[in-house]
């Protein structure tokens, strides 16, 4: 048991970060399905939520500075995509208005915390180490709280692991829907914001330029 249990807290270390570059790898429900096998146990609970929360914070961390580093060394976008590059900006606006939030349900989305470090990268301001921190102790503590409710009702076996796996994937489905919809919505001007700016600028200059007679400013004189 104590040297099964440093191999177990590292494998899912591993999951947990690899994750990130990963998103198939199903690190979420491992921490889950681990937590319904410790119901009873205050040590072992508590130390998986800083382990997973820990590890969850590591492989954010790392791979931010890799991404940070790959669009450093960018000459042109990875995938020419006018809808990819409107999700990017849709989710820095998000996060510099709402970064607590967009961070944590960014957190539970598949991929998520990978799609929202690449859009810090862009956004100054965004404190990534200390919102990563915030949403891995969110993240580790939710789901150890449901592998603790299903282990607690079903008990330990692969009955309470499937439902533990599919409450989990059905949270993040679920999740993903809601965030779409909330960030898609009506458009306030067509065309794109160059477009835009330059249609305000000349729509600008029309309404501070002076109005000219039609016999130039020698009627004026005249009259």
């Amino acid at each position: 048991m104590s040297l099964g249990l440093p191999i177990v807290a590292l494998l899912l270390a591993a999951l947990v970060i690899a994750d990130f570059f990963v998103p198939m790898i199903p690190s979420a429900t491992a921490v889950a399905t681990l937590a319904g096998f410790l119901v009873g146990d205050e040590l072992l609970i508590a130390s998986l939520i800083a382990w997973a929360a820990l590890a969850s914070w590591l492989g954010d961390v790392l791979g931010y500075h890799a991404l940070r580093h790959t669009r450093a060394r960018m000459r042109k976008p990875i995938l020419n995509s006018a809808r990819i590059t409107r999700l990017e900006i849709k989710l820095r606006e998000t996060l510099r208005h709402r970064p607590r939030r967009t961070t944590v349900i960014a957190r539970f989305l598949p991929a998520g915390r990978t799609a929202l470090a690449w859009a810090a990268v862009a956004a100054p301001n965004y404190r990534h180490s200390n919102m990563a921190a915030m949403a891995g102790v969110a993240w580790a503590s939710y789901m150890v709280g449901v592998g603790l409710l299903i282990g607690w009702i079903f008990g330990a076996g692969l009955f309470s692991a499937a439902t533990t796996v599919t409450s989990v994937v059905a949270l993040s489905v679920a999740l993903g829907w809601w965030f779409k919809g909330t960030r898609s919505g009506p458009r306030k001007a067509d065309g794109p914001a160059w477009v835009r700016l330059r249609g305000g600028t000349r729509e600008a200059s029309r309404r501070s330029s002076p109005v000219t007679p039609p016999g130039g400013p020698s009627s004026l004189r005249r009259r």
